[in-house]
């Protein structure tokens, strides 16, 4: 039995399901039993060129081939038929969803595996996958913002038309696809899991790649929150005047080095203000929100180690 609750925009694969019984499928598949089950081998089956999925996590990918060995393929595969048959002289196909699926399958040593052949253009063919794993939620941020964007610039799509097609909002589209803006090293961490995009979408308004950088590096490395990373992006836009040079800071050689010793210490922004007159001086500390604030109450509180 298919299991068919897979996801919005996933039903419409397996309609009019047939099941046929073990052994390779037809030669040909006519349009009427297009969407018919039937079983292919694994070797006549290659990844495509839309697959938007880049990462395959190796535990789980090992936890499905033991599932697989225990109770087989549950859900079919989907493929398109290549346009030249292969050197066996056989049909072949490209996998249009389902590539963990097949990478299991291979290595539980499967010869053949549950697939629904489609008769798919280019963009139908992208859609699809990214529908599929959107809906099984297995693509990370960046994976998934490269895909919507491809859609966009390689098939002339709108964002609000994108959105329609793959059941997302038109800001949920437009904030994927942007992200993408971010320099590399950011989007590595995204892809990692270090970062998530409500922590980094905000450095999207730091002009320079390097102070996007670093500011992502100081997120990552304090827990800071979403938040605490939008008060970061609005404190780089405070530090720049309408005519857009830095804003002079510490103008007192001996003040602007204890400040940078002291920034080293606490890994936190600190401006040191002379005293003027009768009024006291006074040192600032930036924290970004009450995670950040505990950590530095923390540093600030500790006791010196004594020998």
């Amino acid at each position: 039995m298919l299991r068919k609750s897979l996801g919005r925009g996933l039903d419409a694969l397996f309609e009019s399901t047939i099941e046929t019984p073990p052994g390779e499928g037809p030669a040909h598949q006519p349009a009427a039993q297009e969407r018919a089950l039937t079983m292919i081998a694994v070797g006549r089956i290659a990844p495509g060129p839309f697959q938007p999925r880049r990462h395959f996590d190796a535990l789980k990918l090992q936890e499905l081939k033991r599932a697989i060995e225990a109770q087989g393929i549950i859900e079919p595969l989907v493929v398109r038929p290549r346009a030249s048959a292969g050197a066996d002289g056989m049909p072949h196909y490209e996998l249009i969803a389902g590539e963990r699926r097949l990478r299991a399958a291979r290595e539980a040593g499967l010869a053949t595996v549950p697939v629904i052949v489609r008769a798919l253009d280019d963009r139908a063919a992208l859609e699809m996958s990214l529908v599929e794993n959107l809906a099984r939620e297995e693509l990370n941020p960046i994976d998934e913002g490269r895909a919507l964007r491809r859609l966009h610039l390689d098939f002339n799509l709108s964002h609000e038309e994108i959105a329609v097609r793959v059941g997302k909002s038109r800001p949920y589209v437009s904030n994927a696809v942007r992200i993408l803006e971010l320099p590399a090293p950011i989007l590595a961490m995204v892809e990692s899991g270090r970062l998530s995009p409500g922590q980094v979408r905000p450095l999207l308004a730091i002009e320079s790649a390097e102070a996007q950088i670093a500011a992502a590096n100081r997120i990552a490395e304090h827990g800071i929150t979403a938040r605490g990373a939008e008060a970061i992006a609005t404190e780089h836009k405070a530090r720049r005047t309408p005519a857009g040079h830095s804003v002079p800071v510490e103008r007192d050689a001996n003040l602007a080095a204890l400040a940078e010793s002291l920034q080293r210490a606490l890994k936190r922004k600190v401006r040191i203000h002379r005293r003027r007159g009768k009024s006291p001086g006074r040192i600032e500390i930036e924290y970004y929100d009450d995670h950040d604030l505990t950590a530095l109450a923390t540093t600030l509180t500790a006791s010196p180690s004594r020998g």
